[in-house]
This record gives C-alpha cells, structure tokens and sequence, in this order.
C-alpha cells in the first residue's frame, strides 16, 4: 500500500512540474484554424452552397416518379346500375429537360459562382484569423519583454536604495533620500506586477482568439531574447515596392475574389432570368398499370402509356419576367460597384500598412537610439549625484527615462512585426 501511495505521489510531482511545451507562432494559428467556432460557420456557408449547386445541377438529370392507388370505386352509367370496382393502381412518369434557352444553364452557373464566392469569403476569414491571432501573439511577447524591463527597473531601484543608505550612514545625504529610495523600489514592484497581470489577460485574449486552450494552460511561446543595442538589425526587411504589393493584392485577396464571383454569378442570374422569354423542350414519358375487375374490363384499359415532347411557353406573365430581367441587370450593376470598392479599400489598406511599417521601423530605430543615449544619460547622472553635483531628484528623472525608453523599443519592436502582419494580410499572403 505504501509504494501505492508513493507512486501515485511522484505521478502527481510529475504532472505539477511537468516542463510546459513551447509554442510557435505556426503552431497557434494551426490551432486557431481547427478550432476556431468563426471559421467553422463560414465553412458551414461554404458547403451550403456546394448543395445548393447540386440542387442546381438536378435540373438537368431525367425526373422519374411513381405513384400508387388503391382503394374503391363507385361510378354509374347512363341506363344502368351503379357499381362499385376496386382500385389498385400504379403509375411511372419521367420527364427529361432538352432545352430551355439558358434558363437552367444561368441557374446552374450563377450558383456555381456563389459557391467560389463563399468559398473565397471562407479564405478571407481564415487570413482574418491569422492576422488577430499574430497581432495577439505580438502582444503577448510584448508584455512578457515589459516584464523583463520592469523586473530590471527593480534591480535599478534596489542598487539606488542601497546607494541612498550608504551614502546616509557616511553623512554625505539626508535621509529623504532613503525614504524616496524605497518609496521607488514599491513603486517598482507595483509596476511589474501589473505587467504581470497584463501578460494573463494578454494570454487570454489568445486563448479566446484560438478557441482552445492548448496543453491545458502549460505553455509558454517562443520569443527570443532582446537585447536593446541592436534590435534594429533584426527587423525583417520590406522587399517589394508599393506599387508590386498593390498588383499582389489585387491578385491575391480573397474579399476581391469574393466579389468578383458575385458579379459572374449576377450575370449568369440575367441569362436565366431572359430565359424565361423563350419556351422550354422536355420530353415526357408515362407508363400505368392497374388491375381491372370484371365491372369495368370493358372500359378501363389495363395498361396504357405515352411518349411526347413538351413544350412550354409563358406569352405574358403580367411584366414579371420583365421586372426579373431588369432586376438581375441592377444586381450587376450592384456587384461590379461592391469590386470597386473593395479595390479601393484594398488600395487603401496596403498604403496604410506600407506607411505603418515604414513608420515603425524609424520608431524602432529612434527608440533603440534615444535608449542608449538614456542609458548615458542615467550613467552620468549617477556620478553626478555620487560627486553631489545633483540632487536625488536629478537621478531619479534620469532612471526613469532609461526604463521608459526600454518600454517604448520594446512597444516599438513588436509593433514593427504588427505592421509586418497587417501588411501581408493587406495584400493577401
């Protein structure tokens, strides 16, 4: 019993302490795809509309039908006795549709391009997804690295309080000093544990964003270690000019192709709905078998068939074919005004994205610049104050602006790869 228990105690210090598995960037937006309830129901749109298409295509297979009947019958003859017959009866009909001037062929057509509509609208959410689970995972890593600026912060305030205490033991400063000094080292610690809580609601957020919480919570994600004198040079480099990422855009974003489906679909929808000027050709088919007894052999046949061609022909139909003509015309017109405006917002974004990553990669520079020269600032406003050329006020300005410049490089370093993201989903890769 006693190496029961033991066993089951090592399992559970397994298990407590067990090594949480890293994850990478690739891995989350894979899980954020499998789980996600928002793609599944643009998926869920998707396949409808891939039944729908079938229900389109079933126009032009052979239409079979059968019908039974039994049962009885009362009928009379002039100058004769009523009298009653049973009924038991069968009917095969099929009808086959040979041609109807693109009415069904528009149908078809049009809601084929529904389905590559939805299908490109199914695409655009998943890019959607991936660019809200990078922009999340970013901001994450940033608030793990303002963790690392705080906690340093609190290194920086420590060493100050000793300073302020040994310099009061020798004489040399007041004991306001001291009090100031700890009073920073609080502050410091307040600081970082609301960074701390920023990092958990950050990771929530992208648990939310995937769906799913991976490994049951026991994770960490991949970051590199920063080091603020050359964070610049690992920014990744913007290749393509603004005018070849327009091109890729209009090539490759799946809102655009989206729109460019409906606009196919709603000119297919004006060929069926003209259709319905000209006639329509089917060929039909008939087949009855019943069971005659001897009441009406004489005048109910026992077999009887036919084959004929059809043909339909709606003359006038009080101008509704006309309405549903024009209305097929204006929902072009409609669609090809939807393309150019998602062109236009398509230009827009990857302009703005393009300046936003311009943007954040002077940011990036100029911070990783006022950061070392912070640090000067800070190393001599130290021996100053250790020379009693300046106060603790001095000293503490000067410190401060350090950890602030850390906090903004690190903001503005992550936020280079946001822009990045945000680029790439504008011009759909």
């Amino acid at each position: 019993m006693k190496n029961k228990y033991s066993l089951i105690f090592v399992l559970f210090l397994s298990f407590v302490y067990a090594k949480p598995h890293v994850l990478k960037i690739d891995e989350i937006i894979e899980i954020s795809l499998k789980y996600s309830p928002d793609i599944d129901s643009s998926r869920f749109d998707f396949e409808a509309a891939g039944q729908r298409t079938k229900i389109a295509q079933g126009f032009y297979l052979p239409r079979v039908d059968i019908s039974a009947d039994a049962g009885e019958q009362w009928f009379k003859l002039q100058k004769q006795a009523s009298d009653n017959a049973n009924i038991l009866a069968g009917q095969l009909g099929a009808s086959q549709l040979l041609y109807d001037f693109e009415k069904t062929e528009g149908s078809l057509q049009s809601s084929k391009k529904e389905e590559l509509a939805l299908e490109a609208q199914m695409q655009q959410v998943i890019s959607d997804k991936i660019l809200l689970v990078k922009n999340i995972y970013y901001d994450v890593l940033k608030a793990k690295s303002i963790i690392d600026v705080q906690r340093k912060n609190i290194l920086l305030q420590k060493q100050q309080l000793k300073r302020a205490e040994k310099y009061l033991q020798a004489g040399i400063k007041t004991i306001i000093d001291v009090s100031d000094a700890k009073v920073k080292v609080q502050q410091a610690k307040l600081d970082l544990k609301n960074a701390k809580y920023e990092l958990e609601l950050q990771r929530a957020t992208l648990e939310e964003a995937m769906g799913y919480v991976p490994y049951g919570g026991n994770y960490i994600l991949y970051s590199q270690k920063l080091s603020a004198s050359n964070l610049s040079k690992r920014l990744p480099v913007l290749k393509m000019s603004l005018q070849k990422l327009e091109t890729f855009a209009y090539a490759h974003r799946y809102v655009l192709q989206s729109s460019e489906h409906y606009v196919k679909g709603a000119q297919e929808n004006v060929s069926a709905s003209q259709g319905e000027y000209y006639p329509t050709f089917s060929l039909k088919g008939d087949y009855a078998l019943q069971d005659v007894d001897s009441a009406s052999i004489g005048i109910t046949p026992e077999q009887q068939g036919q084959i004929t061609v059809n043909m339909t022909w709606n003359l006038f139909s009080g101008y509704q074919t006309d309405a549903s003509v024009q209305e097929a015309k204006i929902a072009v017109l409609k669609a090809n005004s939807q393309v150019q405006s998602v062109r236009l917002a398509i230009k827009k974004e990857v302009l703005e994205s393009h300046i936003n990553v311009r943007r954040n990669k002077d940011t990036v520079v100029l911070s990783e610049s006022i950061a070392g020269l912070s640090l000067q600032k800070f190393g001599q406003a130290e021996k100053r104050y250790e020379n009693e050329l300046s106060d603790y006020v001095e000293l503490q300005d000067a410190q401060q602006e350090y950890i602030q410049a850390l906090s903004d490089l690190v903001n503005a370093y992550y936020d280079y790869f946001i822009a990045m993201a945000t680029l790439d989903h504008a011009v759909g890769r």
